[in-house]
């Protein structure tokens, strides 16, 4: 029983499909001068285009490894040595935190939002940190915690009034999963990894706006504008597409059934002592954390794993540290609750006799 959808899903059966076909039909060089080489390239165009089509989307595409690499990608770029005021939270995935504890090493004037007891980020303390020498804010849409979904419309509004200031948007667990209340074309920067959505491993995502002239730090050929020099993953790129076209279409009815789940994983444990709840209504219910208070998080995680269902304590980017999970400490201020917490992810592959199983687990523990 899979509960850790949050990091990876399953690669869908036709977005498979798609992938070994294009490995063996389209394998030339995208950049190879040939006729093969040529309808390689047209073929990752039409990927990229469709790709902006489906999010209605005027930026440009860079097609990338991973999240991790797209935001390392936009922050860096963005930055380009030009010393100055940049903003995120103490509640961002590791590949956005660790990118601006770098930068903060480097001379950057770094400011962590707060978040309160529900994750949300506090608008006022960024509204009084906000000034012409902001270069970049970053602020991730869902919390890949928690499932707490930040207030990106806000945020934008905010902006609009310093013309310096990019924002930069990590929307990796929203993707395919939370409709967007929010145009996509006021963010500068916007990244997505296709295994969250039952895309293939090992393909991420940059939309940047075209007037933005990012600084680069690979260095190599002059493919996807010199940002992501090397050889393209065609296949991946295409299965990419494949999956975001697929799940972007089915967001709503997926959420209510989710939600249902959610709300039945809720109501099942809503009364065993010493059990917190970390997520709240208003988060997205794909990503349910809880703790178990007084006791070690892993230590539930395995005791979970010998009846065979699958949770984890946080980001499988660093879960494998032995410290406090650093969200559920921002939101809570209390390390004893960091340690002891799980996060149960859902999908609609979750069926409701695999949340009754997990019910029955956590009240037997």
């Amino acid at each position: 029983m899979y509960f850790d959808y949050t990091a990876t899903t399953p690669v869908d059966n036709d977005v498979l499909d798609m992938y070994v076909k294009v490995q063996k039909e389209f394998f030339a060089n995208t950049e190879s001068m040939h006729y093969l080489g040529k309808r390689s390239n047209s073929l990752f165009e039409k990927a990229k285009r469709e790709i902006k089509e489906t999010l209605k989307s005027e930026h440009e595409v860079i097609l990338t490894h991973n999240a991790t690499e797209a935001n390392n990608i936009a922050i860096f770029g963005c930055v380009k040595e030009k010393i100055g005021k940049i903003i995120t939270t103490k509640i961002e995935h590791p590949s956005v935190f660790e990118v601006f504890k770098e930068l903060e090493k480097r001379g950057y004037d770094v400011v962590y939002l707060d978040v309160d007891e529900n994750g949300i980020i506090d608008i006022n303390q960024l509204k009084e940190e906000m000034n012409k020498d902001v270069l970049l804010v970053s602020i991730m849409w869902v919390n890949n915690i928690t499932g707490a979904i930040e207030p990106i419309k806000e945020v934008i509004n905010i902006l609009k009034d310093y013309k310096k200031a990019k924002l930069h948007v990590d929307g990796v667990q929203g993707l395919c999963k939370i409709e967007m209340d929010f145009d996509i074309n006021d963010i500068d920067f916007f990244t997505f990894s296709a295994h969250k959505f039952f895309g293939p491993k090992g393909v991420g995502g940059l939309l940047y706006k075209k007037e933005i002239v990012l600084g680069k730090h690979i260095f190599g050929s002059n493919v996807q504008n010199g940002l992501k020099p090397g050889t393209v993953d065609l296949a991946g790129s295409v299965a990419a597409c494949k999956a975001l076209k697929i799940y972007m279409k089915t967001i709503k009815e997926r959420y209510e059934y989710v939600n249902s789940l959610r709300n039945r994983l809720v109501n099942g444990i809503r009364n065993i002592e010493k059990i917190v709840f970390n997520s709240n209504e208003k988060c997205s219910p794909y990503i349910f954390n809880i703790s178990f208070i007084g006791r070690n998080g892993e230590t539930i995680i395995h005791t979970l794993e010998e009846k065979e269902i699958y949770v984890s304590t946080g980001s499988a980017c660093s879960s494998k540290l032995k410290k406090p999970e650093k969200t559920i400490l921002a939101i809570s201020g209390n390390e004893d609750r960091a340690l002891s917490s799980i996060r149960v992810s859902l999908c609609h592959l979750t069926t409701l006799n695999e949340v009754d199983s997990l019910i029955k687990a956590i009240k037997e523990i």
